[in-house]
């Protein structure tokens, strides 16, 4: 039996599912995953052309509560996610993540399947910033005690972005339907 890795990071542009209907912004992600350690992950955003901006997407950074809170539906508007998956099991979780920290974690145990919030999940550790160039997001996400293996995780990280208008566009590594479809494990980094 061979060693399991106790670290990888990966880097990846992420793609949205229509060029025609999203903002002229690229999208970059990132990933550290360290043996029995938080899982870091970071999601930057700057404008396709020098001349264009990322004003047009809405961030939704302002703080109208005191902390961040663990809410349902965060992909309604702008949202960074993960999906976990063990390799060779039907079940994944998923991490949604709202640049003013707002967050919540949810567990399947197959395709689409549950949907439930993991009540072992611990809020993540959230920054954001943002500068004339662009934007960054940083999540820190505990893995312990909701995922107890020690192999890395098939992994997929995707977005939702929302514009000033309200139009939603979704990112990810690859789009494997012919409709945006973050749950479908053809979409995961698998090792």
């Amino acid at each position: 039996m061979g060693r399991h890795p106790v670290m990888v990071r990966q880097v990846c542009p992420l793609i949205p599912f229509d060029f025609d209907q999203c903002p002229a912004v690229l999208a970059m992600a990132e990933f550290v995953w360290k043996e029995n350690a938080p899982l870091e992950l970071s999601f930057s955003l700057s404008p396709k052309l020098n001349t264009s901006s990322i004003d047009c997407l809405a961030l939704n950074t302002g703080k109208t509560h005191t902390s961040a809170q663990r809410l349902d539906n965060l992909w309604s508007h702008t949202c960074f996610e993960a999906f976990l998956a063990r390799p060779g099991a039907k079940g994944y979780w998923e991490m949604n993540v709202s640049p003013n920290g707002d967050w919540n974690l949810y567990q399947f145990s197959d395709y689409r399947m549950g949907g439930m919030a993991d009540p072992l999940a611990k809020a993540p550790v959230v920054n954001f910033s943002m500068d004339r160039v662009g934007c960054l997001c940083t999540i820190q996400i505990p893995l312990k005690p909701w995922w107890q293996h020690t192999e890395i995780p098939e992994i997929a990280l995707t977005m939702v972005l929302e514009d000033q208008s309200g139009c939603l566009s979704y990112w990810a590594l690859n789009h494997p339907r012919d409709k945006p479809d973050f749950h479908d494990r053809r979409g995961f980094l698998c090792w």
